[in-house]
């Protein structure tokens, strides 16, 4: 059920064209990326709400791993935002430079991430069950968003996600790209628990809960893959870049699924 095909290369890091209009907004975008030092050893990159920002964090973190400057010893890539460890000595002028360094080549390469375009991962199914009985939110989404739970269901499962960011807890993948029928604060109050599996939606994002944790999004269904296994190579079966779909699943065949793993 976990089908995946093989990555599709390297960073493209040259410019991908659009219209007029997408320059011109690309560079409008540009104006407003803020580069900023986080503490004595990080350097913080923020894009804003534009519609590239994670294909542009994405983008440029794959540059920075696979021609790492000689300031940066650790890149993380955001949901809008890039994080760049700086390579520290031992002596305070080694850090003011290396910072100052960073956040001059930032502020000049980190604008023109907006038009490159991420390296592409793989296309990866998950089974989604959405029985109430593995569903307790499904029924509040659908009267909130207006639909029925018939509908929630198909919206959620037409569409295809990527994995933004990789965080949280291990194997857990904020995916972009939700029906925006289906958008929706986070609730109230949090569960205390929400079980291994969980398939969950808040925003304009949604995910799958790798282990039993507190969490706030809504629930609506559950996957019985085990997302994350330490003693598996890899451990976690998404990755930055994943496209994610989901494929729904009767509970017989969750049930099935779930005594396999």
């Amino acid at each position: 059920m976990n089908r995946t095909a093989s990555d599709s290369g390297q960073p493209d890091s040259t410019t991908s064209g659009g219209s007029r209009a997408d320059r011109a907004e690309i560079a409008a975008a540009s104006q407003r990326v803020q580069v900023q030092a986080c503490g004595d050893a990080w350097v913080m990159v923020e894009w804003g709400v534009h519609a590239r920002a994670n294909t542009a964090a994405r983008a440029l973190a794959a540059r920075l791993r696979e021609s790492p400057e000689p300031f940066a010893i650790e890149v993380v890539a955001g949901v809008r935002t890039l994080a760049l460890r700086l390579a520290t000595g031992a002596a305070f002028e080694h850090r003011a430079r290396h910072r100052a360094e960073a956040i001059s080549w930032l502020e000049q390469i980190a604008p023109q991430a907006l038009d490159w375009e991420a390296p592409a991962g793989r296309e990866v199914v998950f089974p989604a069950c959405y029985d109430p009985s593995m569903a307790p939110d499904l029924d509040e989404v659908a009267a909130a968003t207006g639909l029925t739970s018939a509908e929630v269901v198909r919206l959620h499962s037409a569409r295809p996600y990527t994995a933004e960011v990789v965080g949280f807890m291990p194997g857990f993948a904020y995916l972009g790209g939700l029906d925006p029928r289906l958008k929706l604060d986070r609730r109230t109050v949090p569960r205390p628990r929400v079980p291994e599996g969980g398939i969950a939606i808040a925003g304009l994002q949604s995910a799958i809960y790798p282990s039993p944790t507190a969490g706030g999004w809504h629930l609506i269904g559950r996957c019985p893959l085990r997302l994350f296994d330490p003693d598996r190579s890899p451990p976690a079966l998404m990755t930055e870049g994943d496209t994610i779909r989901f494929e729904p699943i009767d509970k017989a065949e969750f049930d099935r699924l779930w005594a396999e793993r």
